[in-house]
């Protein structure tokens, strides 16, 4: 692959991430992706990458597929919502360098790639991971964001609107790509719980796709596993029932998507922790002041 052989014996870091499509250099589509929110994430792969090689480390990458809907099934342990959980791990144990790799970065997006992401770093005991999130999606100036624009097919079938105003807005509102919703919804709370489990670097959660600082955050990260690696500090070191436990409070405290009651006990599996149960949501929710 044109690799210099002199330069392998670095750390080997797998990037695992949820990218779909193909873009040109200067942002023009080749191949659609299956969700706006995976379309640049390949952005946030390759500043990893070159970050980790000017590193001296060795990275590789791999893609594992993703949806923007619902499954009917799911293996023991994760939620039915989150059919690719299973597939990030898969990708690692079969690459060549499952024995030789010293940690992983996942990227992902999206209400369903990036809670399974957690989920597969999660079951990744004894390798030190980090987590990219896909960034915030930003506003268009003049177009509805995004929690308003899903009713144009209730407003258009109640006549409030006109085809070509509901076309045009579905066209506007995603001024950037991106996997946090412009609102609260299940990819932007994953993000902060992804964050607040310590998967990912401080100020993660929402940095906004596509600016300078989403590219640093990325490189950022590529260095925070070497880091961790060098400690030797693995996901089994930062994943404990109390950084469960504080997503719970993080969770309750911002007011987040419903979704995470299901994910995080997923990813608490994973990681063979304590799985949160009602009565513990029922118990962080009430002792959450309510502002």
């Amino acid at each position: 692959m044109g690799w210099a052989p002199e330069a392998m014996g670095g750390k080997e870091i797998l990037i695992l991430s949820t990218h779909g499509g193909v873009r040109n250099p200067d942002g023009s589509a080749v191949a659609l992706g299956y969700h706006t929110g995976h379309w640049e994430v390949g952005l946030l792969v390759e500043a990893a990458a070159h970050e980790l090689k000017a590193l001296r480390a060795v990275p590789f990458a791999g893609r594992a597929p993703t949806r923007a809907t619902g499954a009917p099934t799911a293996p023991p342990g994760c939620s039915t919502a989150s059919p690719i959980a299973t597939t990030p791990p898969r990708c690692s144990a079969a690459h060549p360098l499952a024995a030789t790799r010293s940690g992983v970065i996942g990227v992902a997006t999206c209400d369903k790639g990036l809670p399974a992401m957690m989920m597969a770093l999660a079951a990744m005991h004894d390798l030190p991971c980090v987590l990219v999130p896909g960034g915030v999606t930003l506003q268009a100036e003049n177009a509805e964001d995004a929690g308003r624009v899903q009713s144009v097919g209730a407003r258009f079938a109640h006549q409030q609107i006109t085809l070509e105003y509901a076309a045009e807005n579905l066209c506007h509102t995603c001024a950037t790509p991106g996997g946090g919703c412009q609102f609260l919804g299940t990819a932007a709370t994953s993000q902060v719980v992804g964050e607040a489990l310590g998967l990912s670097l401080t100020h993660a959660a929402l940095s906004p796709s596509g600016h300078p600082i989403w590219l640093d955050l990325a490189r950022r990260s590529a260095r925070a596993v070497l880091a961790l690696e060098a400690r030797g500090m693995t996901t089994r070191n930062i994943l404990t029932d109390a950084s469960i436990r504080n997503a719970m409070v993080v969770h309750a405290a911002f007011g987040g998507s419903t979704n995470l009651i299901l994910h995080l006990p997923a990813i608490a599996h994973a990681a063979k922790l304590k799985r949160p149960r009602v009565e513990d949501w029922t118990e962080v929710n009430a002792r959450c002041p309510a502002w």
